[in-house]
């Protein structure tokens, strides 16, 4: 069971349970800290998940709160020393914000992602063509070199669509992200991506649905993308909802419960002033063929 928790989701799953073990037995990270002679900086990054907690470590902060039943030795199969604590976005550190890598994780473990996009395709359904014109498009001196290896993470991130058990993807889009160019983007590159979004929209677990530039919208925000955990026997829901939205150069993962509530009805607004899945095919279908 352990083993099916993705290397960011066990860390946060891990983080968010040590911070509250803490807080049931009422202390706060400097006593704690003081307690086990460890610094308050060493139980901040446990608690907030920055790194990967060794199975001593929690041994240790088990002991202090004394949890001794089947609980503690969950939360010690988290902390095994042998696991991977490395994803396949971790080889792409260098070229992403931290933000956007623990996006990478977070979608590779989720059971279901909604995403909103009024400005450009969402990275999940871009063609190579279309990646690589975005990644040229932020005006930054990048080299065709890291150009391409950030097309190459989208790529791998468009693993999640046709994985088991497959990831519920549901997005909407403004119509003028079908229209939309950048840089080089020619005809042909865009009925390309067209195309690709059709066949995408025919995959079981993947809703497309389009809001017409006619049609009054529900909303002025730009982007969001509202991630889903499953639950798993004993060990509960893995994470509860995170959201993710950018205004390039900044990039933000909020896990306020607030924030994705508000969002998630402002999803379903969207969702309720686009066409249906069937007509939003056929639409994309056309402009294709133009």
């Amino acid at each position: 069971m352990i083993g099916e928790i993705n290397p960011t989701l066990r860390r946060r799953k891990l983080a968010a349970e040590l911070r509250r073990l803490r807080e049931d037995a009422g202390l706060n990270g400097v006593q704690v800290a003081q307690s086990l002679r460890w610094s308050t900086s060493k139980i901040s990054r446990l608690e907030t998940g920055q790194v990967a907690p060794s199975r001593k470590d929690v041994a240790k902060l088990l002991n202090y709160y004394k949890v001794e039943n089947e609980w503690g030795a969950l939360l010690l199969a988290l902390a095994a020393d042998n696991w991977n604590t490395k994803g396949w976005w971790d080889s792409y550190a260098d070229l992403v914000p931290e933000p956007v890598l623990e996006l990478f994780g977070l979608e590779d473990g989720a059971s279901q992602v909604r995403v909103w996009n009024a400005f450009s395709l969402p990275g999940l359904l871009q063609t190579q063509d279309y990646a690589m014109q975005i990644g040229r498009r932020t005006g930054e001196l990048v080299s065709p070199g890291r150009v391409e290896r950030r097309t190459r993470a989208k790529l791998m991130r468009q693993r999640v669509l046709t994985k088991e058990p497959p990831l519920r993807y549901s997005a909407v889009l403004d119509e003028g992200v079908l229209r939309r160019r950048f840089g080089d983007l020619d005809a042909k590159l865009m009925r390309d991506q067209l195309q690709h979004l059709v066949k995408l929209s025919d995959l079981p677990n993947v809703t497309i649905q389009v809001v017409r530039l006619e049609q009054p919208h529900p909303t002025d925000i730009t982007n969001f993308i509202l991630l889903s955990f499953p639950s798993m026997p004993a060990l509960g829901r893995v994470s509860e909802e995170i959201v993710y939205y950018e205004n390039y150069p900044s990039f933000t993962l909020s896990e306020d419960e607030e924030t994705a509530f508000q969002l998630s009805l402002v999803f379903d607004q969207l969702e309720q002033a686009s066409m249906t899945e069937e007509e939003s095919r056929e639409f994309m279908a056309s402009l294709a063929a133009r």
